[in-house]
């Protein structure tokens, strides 16, 4: 149980296994170890010395020979308070990453960028970047579909859209069948004849849209181009000046 503990929070399944083995055996040498270990005995050495370097080993010498103790248990929450701060640091690093790529993407002239995906992570990278992409002016247009399936099969990447909707003040319109009403917080919504209503779910936002195809299994498709975003902006608009509340 203390292994598999030690796996979850970071450590290899070699270090569990030998900082267990510490901590049954107490002071011992690392032969007393290779013997009870599934390891060789090359990788008993090599694990050793990580541990003792992550602070979670030490060792003392007699009469020419280690003899390894696994620290005070406590040095477990140094550890994990270590990786925090690795964590922080590594997403600092990459926010200024993204940063540099985006100036770098932004100095290339418009293209289309399209992205095809198979299956649920599809439609839960739409909801993610529509969010995201809802920023810049502040507004997202969706219709297509007689009913709303991401309630059905994505509710908990919906609701995280609704909290982001609700968090950055963004405006979505959306239209959807006439006869199929939709409760859908922070949207306005409108309706038209079903003949009007294409199966393939259709939304926009910023420079991107995106395609969703709900039938199993699921087909995604991400279009980047700013005029062409705009040319579907302009269709939305279109069908809502003609649809009904």
């Amino acid at each position: 149980m203390i292994k598999e503990k030690l796996h979850k929070i970071g450590l290899t399944k070699g270090e569990s296994e030998i900082y267990e083995l510490l901590i049954e055996s107490g002071e011992t040498k690392a032969g007393a170890i290779i013997k009870r270990s599934n390891l060789a005995s090359s990788k008993v050495y090599d694990v050793l010395q990580k541990l003792l370097n992550k602070g979670l080993a030490s060792f003392i010498e007699k009469e020419g020979v280690r003899h390894y103790q696994a620290t005070p248990p406590e040095r477990l929450v140094d550890f994990l308070e270590e990786k925090k701060i690795e964590i922080q640091d590594a997403q600092q690093e990459m926010v200024a990453l993204i940063s540099v790529i985006k100036a770098k993407q932004a100095n290339k002239s418009e293209h289309s960028n399209v992205r095809m995906y198979l299956g649920n992570q599809g439609p839960q990278i739409v909801l993610k970047e529509l969010a995201e992409g809802s920023k810049e002016t502040g507004y997202n247009y969706g219709y297509g579909t007689q009913e709303n399936p991401f309630v059905q099969f994505f509710p908990h990447d919906l609701k995280a859209f609704f909290d982001a909707e609700k968090k950055h003040k963004l405006k979505t319109l959306l239209i959807f069948a006439q006869g199929h009403r939709q409760q859908q917080p922070h949207a306005e919504i409108r309706y038209l004849p079903s003949e009007f209503i294409a199966p393939v779910r259709t939304m926009i936002a910023g420079s991107k849209v995106f395609l969703v195809d709900f039938t199993k299994p699921f087909t995604t498709i991400i279009l980047e181009n700013r005029q062409i975003a705009q040319s579907y902006i302009d269709h939305f608009m279109f069908l809502w000046k003609i649809a009904k509340k």
